[in-house]
């Protein structure tokens, strides 16, 4: 009876150490408060880090139909094409989304291509004929 006592005991203080070491309230209360787009551009930015919602925003104004070459001056890796890539679908030839554009490192050329939208540092361009 006792070893069942000290075992619940040990349990109840493992389940209060992973809610609070995991913020398992905040989560609770952050999903329940905020809508899914929120939390997306909360955590993946605007026009910042992987922009998201900028993505979203031109993806959606524009309506899309094929993919669109997306490219990060201030990361890398090419996976903000993920949050809009159609499957099986072609890329646009004449436009492109710059991501954080930094002039003094960015692979694109910017007086090849005309400015459709633009927000701070972030653009949707087409090219010049």
């Amino acid at each position: 009876m006792k070893k069942n006592k000290i075992e619940n005991f040990v349990y109840i203080i493992l389940l209060i150490f992973l809610t609070l070491f995991l913020n398992f309230f905040e989560n609770v209360f952050l999903v329940s408060k905020y809508s899914y787009e929120k939390r997306l551009i909360f955590n993946y930015g605007y026009c910042e880090k992987t922009s998201y919602g900028f993505i979203k925003y031109i993806n959606e104004k524009y309506k899309l139909e094929k993919n669109i070459h997306i490219y990060n001056d201030e990361l890398n890796i090419p996976y903000s094409e993920a949050f809009i890539h159609k499957p099986k679908q072609e890329y646009y030839e004449k436009f492109i989304i710059i991501l954080n554009y930094n002039e003094k490192n960015s692979k694109i050329k910017m007086e090849n291509y005309s400015v459709v939208e633009k927000f701070k540092n972030c653009f949707y361009l087409k090219k010049n004929d």
